[in-house]
């Protein structure tokens, strides 16, 4: 049996702070994913960790002991780290500028995967310019933009793509079409993310008779989605907030709400 570091990881910070939607906050990712996680774990274990409640869950007698080596393992890779590498695993900082939430957050992950202890950080910035400016002014190590910069200064390769699409309620007019484009969203009132970057600036243009109800934390969506029928965004990667079984996810047809994103460093980093 094999199980993977960031599972190990998500079940030490269980243990910490006794919630799916701290977790999922503190360790910059989602509650669904972190429940992903745990089901896979306890599949690859071959028994249940966790006593499953209403609207939470509780580490049981075999899980905290399981969490307990977690923690453990995930203490011992640190100290490791700091013994071999040549800064040590605490001393690292990465710092991104992003112009999207999601690619941010997955960068910090696969950060601090391969290097354990370090601090890393991230800024959502809603324009390419200022996503290089950063680059060049050394407040951010790496960045991620929409398109591969075209000067020699710069290091770029492909890094993900994202798809958006839009969840309403299964009686909604517009719940049966096999796509949607954003002017369509006419006057609707939707659920979003605060500070999505570029994104910003497609609604704005797409849709500036729409009402954006906007929420800072994976936990605060959850609850408005999961108390009204508004509408929200839902990207293809299912990195944030769990979708009622009563919505239908529809595709946004926009050419910008299906994109490619860049990883970007200065050439002179190492």
């Amino acid at each position: 049996m094999f199980v993977e570091t960031y599972i190990l990881r998500l079940l030490a910070g269980f243990l910490e702070y006794g919630t799916l939607s701290t977790v999922a906050d503190k360790l910059y990712t989602s509650q669904p994913a972190v429940s992903r996680a745990f089901k896979k774990l306890e599949d690859e274990i071959g028994a249940p960790l966790f006593e499953r409640k209403k609207n939470r869950i509780e580490l049981n007698e075999k899980g905290r002991t399981v969490a307990e080596y977690a923690k453990r393992i995930m203490d011992l890779q640190g100290e490791m780290m700091e013994k071999v590498s040549p800064q040590g695993a605490g001393a690292r900082t990465f710092s991104i500028a992003s112009v999207a939430i999601l690619p941010a957050m997955r960068m910090v992950q696969e950060l601090q995967e391969k290097h354990p202890g370090a601090q890393v950080t991230y800024k959502i910035i809603d324009n390419e310019a200022g996503v290089l400016k950063a680059l060049n002014e050394g407040s951010a190590d790496i960045g991620i933009t929409l398109k591969a910069p075209r000067a020699k200064k710069y290091r770029a390769e492909k890094y993900m793509q994202e798809r958006l699409s839009i969840a309403l309620p299964k009686k909604h007019p517009l719940a049966k079409r096999k796509s949607i484009r954003l002017r369509e969203l006419k006057g609707e009132t939707i659920i979003q993310r605060s500070n999505v970057g570029f994104w910003e600036q497609v609604k704005r243009k797409k849709i500036p008779d729409a009402t954006f109800i906007k929420h800072d934390s994976v936990k605060g969506i959850s609850k408005l989605i999961e108390q009204s029928s508004l509408l929200t965004f839902v990207s293809d990667h299912q990195f944030d907030y769990e979708i009622p079984k009563d919505r239908k996810i529809v595709p946004l047809a926009d050419r910008e709400m299906n994109v490619e994103f860049f990883k970007v460093t200065l050439a002179s980093t190492p």
